[in-house]
C-alpha cells in the first residue's frame, strides 16, 4: 500500500456499487455507518485500487492473471491459527473472501492506520524478524492439510505469451499511432533485443533445472512479495497483501526480501536466480505491453515508463 507506483482511480469501477457490495456483505461483520462514513480514494500500489471506507480499507484488484482467491482464504487461516503479523482480509457475513465488482475481484481488510503512512527503512533486526515471520509461514502446513486452493509452483512464466504479442508489435508493427510512448518502445526494444533474447534463454534454462531439483521436495507456503509495499515494521512485523500466496520452494521469498531489501538469508543461488530472472521478465512483459496497445500518456504511463527503463535502460 505504498505509493511506489501510484494508480489513478479507475473509471470502470462504480463508487456507488462498490459501497453498495461492502454495505451489503459487511454489514454484519463491522459496523458500517453509511451516513458518516465516505468513500476515499487512496492512490497507493501497483496491482489494486484502494479505498478507505470508515473501519474498512477495500481493494480492487488490477492483477486478473494469475488472481487466485485461495491465496486470500489462506492469508484468513494463518491469522485464524494464531500467526497475527498476517494482516488477512475479512470473510464477509456469508463467509466470503474475494468478491466480484464489474469483473474485478474486491478484497476487504479491517483500515489500518499506519499502513497508509510514510515507511522508513527497516533495522536489521526488524529484517531478522521478517526473515522469522516467513520461516513460520512457510511451515505452516502441507497442500493437503490446508483448506485452500492455492497454486503451486511450476516454474512456469505465464506472461511469455503477453511479452511475445508486444515484442513482437514493438518490433515490426506501427507504434507511431498508439500512444506518446509507442515509437520509443520500437526504438527501446530495438536496442535491447538481444539483451532481452538472452533472458529469455537463461530463465528457459534455469527454469527447467529447478523444476528437476523441486521435484520430490516439501513445498513452502511463500508470500510471494514481501516487499516495502506489503511490510509494517514497528516494534513487531505486519505482513500485507497475501494475493500472490503460493506453495514454492522458500527462495521464493527470500529472492523477492533480497531484492526490496537487498539481505536475504542464504538459499540455493540456483532458485534464486530463476525468481530474480522470472521477476524481471514479468516486468518487462507488463509494461511493454501496455506500451504496445493504444495509451494516452496519463501518469500511470508515465511512472511505467520508468519502471521499464529500470530493466532495459535507453541508450
Amino acid at each position: 500500500m505504498l505509493a511506489f507506483g501510484m494508480l489513478l482511480e479507475n473509471e470502470l469501477v462504480d463508487r456507488r456499487n462498490l459501497v453498495r457490495l461492502v454495505a451489503e456483505k459487511f454489514r454484519d461483520v463491522v459496523p458500517i455507518d453509511e451516513t458518516t462514513h465516505r468513500l476515499e480514494f487512496f492512490p497507493l500500489g501497483e496491482d489494486s485500487w484502494s479505498y478507505r471506507y470508515g473501519p474498512l480499507w477495500i481493494s480492487v484488484r488490477r492483477d486478473l492473471d494469475g488472481h487466485f482467491p485461495g491465496a486470500y482464504e489462506a492469508a484468513l487461516l494463518l491469522r485464524r491459527a494464531g500467526k497475527h503479523f498476517v494482516l488477512a482480509p475479512l470473510a464477509a457475513g456469508d463467509g466470503g473472501v474475494v468478491h466480484d465488482l464489474s469483473g474485478l475481484p474486491v478484497v476487504v481488510f479491517p483500515y489500518v492506520e499506519r499502513a497508509t503512512a510514510r515507511r522508513v527503512p527497516p533495522t536489521p533486526a526488524q529484517l531478522d524478524l521478517l526473515v522469522a515471520r516467513l520461516t513460520e509461514v512457510h511451515g505452516f502446513a502441507t497442500p493437503g492439510g490446508l483448506p485452500a486452493e492455492v497454486p503451486v509452483e511450476d516454474f512456469g512464466f505465464p506472461f511469455e505469451g503477453d511479452l511475445e504479442k508486444a515484442l513482437r508489435t514493438a518490433l515490426e508493427g506501427d507504434t507511431d499511432h498508439l500512444g506518446p510512448y509507442g515509437s520509443r518502445l520500437t526504438r527501446l526494444v530495438t536496442g535491447c533485443r538481444d539483451r532481452v533474447a538472452e533472458l529469455r534463454r537463461e530463465a528457459a534454462r534455469v527454469a527447467a533445472e529447478c523444476a528437476a531439483r523441486w521435484e520430490g521436495e516439501p513445498p513452502a507456503l511463500t508470500h510471494g512479495d514481501p516487499s516495502p509495499a506489503n511490510v509494517l515494521f514497528g516494534d513487531g512485523v505486519d505482513i500485507l497483501d497475501w494475493g500472490s500466496t503460493m506453495w514454492a520452494p522458500p527462495e521464493r521469498d527470500w529472492a523477492a526480501v533480497a531484492r526490496a531489501f537487498g539481505t536475504a538469508p542464504d538459499g540455493r543461488g540456483l532458485f534464486l536466480r530463476f525468481y530474480e530472472l522470472r521477476w524481471q521478465l514479468a516486468e518487462i512483459a507488463e509494461y511493454t505491453a501496455r506500451f504496445a496497445a493504444p495509451h494516452t500518456g496519463d501518469a500511470d504511463d508515465h511512472a511505467m515508463w520508468g519502471r521499464l527503463l529500470r530493466y532495459l535502460p535507453a541508450g
